[in-house]
């Protein structure tokens, strides 16, 4: 558990503004500064970050918070990360007083993905029965150094990981959790990778979560590449191997190249090209695409030039389009991939490749071509179909034009033919990061400014809370906000807005508290706030009324006189309570 001054101190020695154009460029709004929103896609920037009250918020998705709730979001990271990145950018250690469950567990992952790392390598540049890893990495043009910066690893015997990680007193257990090591049927644990080159995975922030392991061995049934299973540090939908080395060249030519493979990174950036990712054996994924958009909108792609990796270029190209992406393919000569490319042709025999790469329009309609006759109405119809799905998918009306224009010379159909079609496209929803949060439904607007007093003026805290209690907010989340401000100072009365920014954990409740401080409602005085007090009042009272009603149509019914009384009585109590405000 980390002290909660801490907390505090790290919020308001934290810039939000400088920390905030640290990870995104701001520019200058009256008094405010406004972005393209990172955490969803869109042309217009809808992002704001408000330097006098320290908090961001994005009326787009609705996204917003403090530091905290900014750094939760974008780095993916728990609360209590987001408090330990905080403190090291202060040059401050955090001190925790008890480690909770799920924060030590994590901890423990790291330090034991970490130390796998460092035992993988060891066995690789020294272990004598590492000689044929080594023999591989070097025909395929693997140096050293690359050996070294990727931490490139060999998994050798039965249980050598085993036996050195027991001897560290690593339990079973967290092995196990780590994807380390397999139960076996007959009982016992056994290394998952076993004779194996092994490929680290880092999330953004250089830390281990998982392995990527290549056999040595090809046999039938055995697969090539087998990655760590899923567990609490590592999901292939979460991470691009490579991107924590590319992060700075792809900030710096503002593209990335994504490819598939291991090697296809390394081998790429090995020679120069050092703006490149790869994904992790599976389809480019949302949270993917979300990570790639913190530094850059302009993707090159990458795949094998066989069916598998047409099909998947496809389903990438559909995905990225919709996020708001601006996407260049890479054909890939048959039989060649990146790695193989740059070791038989040459680095510049890459970048020729790469200066020749084609949009996704001429890139699909040359597939689609392969697969249909576009001299026969059929074929014009299921390739107007598909290429229709795919300009559908692009947030600009004026590029959405153009293309039906080129889409038009292809089939030799008329443009406003095209355009109805598109027209029935458009109206079907789409799936994109913008739209998966949930609508939230109309929030009451006294329940609304009744927050906003109290989040602009702590004193009116103690006010409210001797007048309502939670109950008397109908909508979840103003009920929430206000149970979580009563649930955290109720005590001393002492609410601080800061204070409360570093208690929220819930991303719900701090876009809510976001959106209350950016809205402009004017002037707010103590008549304003009575009233509104009086019309949560009123609506809390009217619903319990109704209920008593029903009760005394009941007791009435049952002619039980006794209850039909005690219940005029509290009718009339209620009456009063309001009246007298």
């Amino acid at each position: 558990m980390i002290p909660q001054s801490f907390i505090e101190e790290i919020q308001q020695r934290t810039d939000i503004v400088e920390l905030i154009s640290s990870y995104i460029p701001l520019k200058r709004s009256g008094r405010s500064f406004k972005a393209l929103c990172p955490f969803h896609s869109e042309r217009t920037p809808s992002f704001f970050v408000n330097p006098q009250k320290q908090i961001f918020h994005c009326f787009g998705c609705g996204e917003g918070g403090g530091s905290l709730q900014f750094l939760m979001l974008y780095d993916k990271v728990s609360f209590t990360e987001a408090i330990d990145i905080l403190a090291k950018r202060l040059g401050l250690t955090v001190p925790y007083q008890e480690t909770r469950g799920k924060e030590k567990l994590k901890s423990l992952l790291y330090e034991v993905t970490y130390e796998a790392s460092i035992f993988f390598y060891k066995n690789l540049i020294s272990l004598k029965e590492s000689e044929p890893a080594l023999n591989y990495l070097k025909s395929r043009g693997i140096t050293k150094e690359i050996i070294d910066k990727f931490r490139i690893g060999y998994a050798a015997g039965k249980n050598n990981l085993l036996d050195y990680m027991r001897a560290k007193n690593f339990t079973l257990e967290i092995l196990e959790k780590a994807s380390l090591v397999t139960a076996k049927s007959s009982g016992g644990y056994l290394d998952l990778f076993r004779d194996r080159v092994i490929f680290p995975i880092f999330d953004i922030r250089n830390r281990v979560v998982g392995f990527g392991a290549r056999t040595l061995r090809e046999k039938e049934g055995v697969p090539k590449y087998i990655n760590s299973f899923e567990n609490p540090l590592y999901s292939k939908r979460d991470h691009l191997f490579g991107l924590n080395f590319s992060k700075e060249e792809i900030l710096k030519k503002d593209s990335v190249i994504v490819t598939e493979g291991y090697l296809d990174m390394v081998t790429p950036y090995q020679g120069g090209i050092r703006n490149i990712v790869a994904n992790l054996g599976t389809a480019l994924t949302l949270e993917q695409i979300r990570l790639v958009r913190r530094y850059t909108k302009n993707i090159i792609l990458v795949f094998d030039a066989d069916k598998a990796g047409q099909a998947a270029t496809l389903r990438a190209v559909d995905l990225l389009l919709e996020n708001g992406l601006n996407i260049r393919i890479l054909n890939m000569p048959r039989g060649l991939d990146l790695d193989l490319a740059i070791r038989e042709k040459g680095v510049d025999f890459v970048l020729a490749l790469l200066d020749k790469r084609v949009d996704f329009f001429d890139y699909k309609v040359n597939i689609l071509k392969g697969l249909y006759d576009i001299e026969s109405i059929e074929g014009k119809a299921k390739l107007a179909n598909q290429m229709l799905s795919t300009i559908g998918k692009l947030s600009s009306e004026i590029e959405k034009y153009e293309y039906i224009k080129k889409l038009s010379e292809v089939l030799k159909v008329k443009e406003e033919v095209l355009i109805a079609e598109l027209r029935k496209i458009d109206k079907q929803p789409k799936l994109g990061l913008s739209n998966l949060g949930k609508i939230k439904e109309s929030i009451p607007i006294a329940e609304k400014l009744i927050l906003k007093f109290i989040f602009t003026n702590a004193k009116i805290f103690e006010v409210v809370k001797k007048k309502l209690n939670w109950n008397d907010f109908l909508h979840p989340l103003t009920k929430k906000t206000f149970s979580l401000i009563v649930e955290k100072f109720s005590r001393d009365n002492n609410f601080s807005l800061q204070k409360f920014l570093s208690l929220i954990e819930d991303k719900e409740i701090s876009g809510f508290v976001s959106q209350v401080l950016m809205e402009d409602v004017g002037i707010l005085d103590k008549s304003i706030l009575k009233d509104c007090i009086l019309k949560l009042r009123r609506n809390r009272a009217r619903i319990i009324k109704e209920n008593l009603k029903m009760q005394m149509r009941e007791a009435e019914k049952d002619k039980n006189m006794t209850k039909l009384k005690e219940l005029v009585a509290k009718y009339r109590k209620i009456n009063n309570e309001v009246r007298n405000g």
